[in-house]
């Protein structure tokens, strides 16, 4: 008897299709938000947490593993020592067709150009649980595009807020996105791969050896603008973490 896409008529009772869940693996190197990420993902409907690991190598061991392989993976762009581009390149390169769905603290436009790249489908922000289901849902009905660019989503809820999101204006400032499916991301010119002023700033406060919340209070800034200004920098420079930056200005002779 031939399925039916609705129903099956099982002597003379309907029953309903059942459709399986779609099974996710999470990584992500911070301990509490890989714990509330599996926490919130399993209430979701129809969506199974497989794994999580907070190691991008193991990832993607366990994406190239057929035994373990999700249908989805859900990764974190920040994560070390492997990046959660780098997972999804190593992913491509296997020849798999998972979904990949990015994840990020920081504002979209800093990693959408490189996530479309590495081949993920989806990028979206770690405080947009909606639009990360949506991303998931969809990742898992589609297929690695050939032209992942078009397939890049973006749920932009996390653009900077207080001064940034105000419009600050100095070299490589925030400003909210809309456009909510726009792929285009900035391209960097020489003008804009220096530190801007404010930036700097928060790279001498950090080299005075100031924590995010004394440089947040002195700034009138929010730790999320304050990190989000940190991480432009460290794409500028091609710095790694913060005390590369700090290392790098300095051998600069910037701060």
């Amino acid at each position: 008897m031939c399925a039916r896409n609705a129903a099956a008529d099982n002597g003379g009772m309907q029953t309903k299709k059942t459709i399986a869940p779609v099974t996710v693996g999470v990584a992500d190197n911070d301990v509490l938000t890989l714990g509330a990420l599996r926490s919130l993902l399993t209430r979701m409907s129809g969506i199974n947490v497989a794994w999580t690991t907070g190691d991008g190598n193991h990832a993607v061991d366990l994406c190239r593993d057929p035994h373990t392989r999700p249908d989805v993976l859900l990764v974190d762009m920040s994560m070390e020592p492997l990046p959660g581009i780098e997972v999804c390149q190593r992913i491509r390169a296997a020849g798999l067709t998972i979904g990949l769905v990015c994840i990020t603290s920081f504002t979209l436009r800093t990693y959408a150009a490189q996530a479309a790249r590495a081949g993920a489908q989806a990028i979206v922000s770690k405080t947009d649980l909606s639009g990360m289901r949506n991303a998931i849902l969809q990742a898992a009905r589609g297929k690695a595009s050939s032209s992942p660019v078009d397939g890049v989503i973006f749920h932009d809820t996390d653009a900077p807020d207080s001064g940034a999101a105000a419009g600050e204006t100095d070299n490589g400032a925030a400003t909210a996105q809309t456009g909510a499916t726009s792929p285009v991301a900035s391209v960097a010119d020489p003008a804009t791969t220096m530190p801007s002023t404010r930036e700097l700033q928060i790279i001498r406060m950090l080299a005075d050896g100031m924590e995010t919340d004394a440089i947040s209070r002195s700034l009138s800034l929010s730790r999320y603008t304050i990190a989000t200004y940190l991480k432009r920098a460290c794409d500028k420079l091609g710095a790694l973490n913060r005390a590369n930056l700090v290392a790098i200005c300095e051998r600069r002779g910037l701060l």
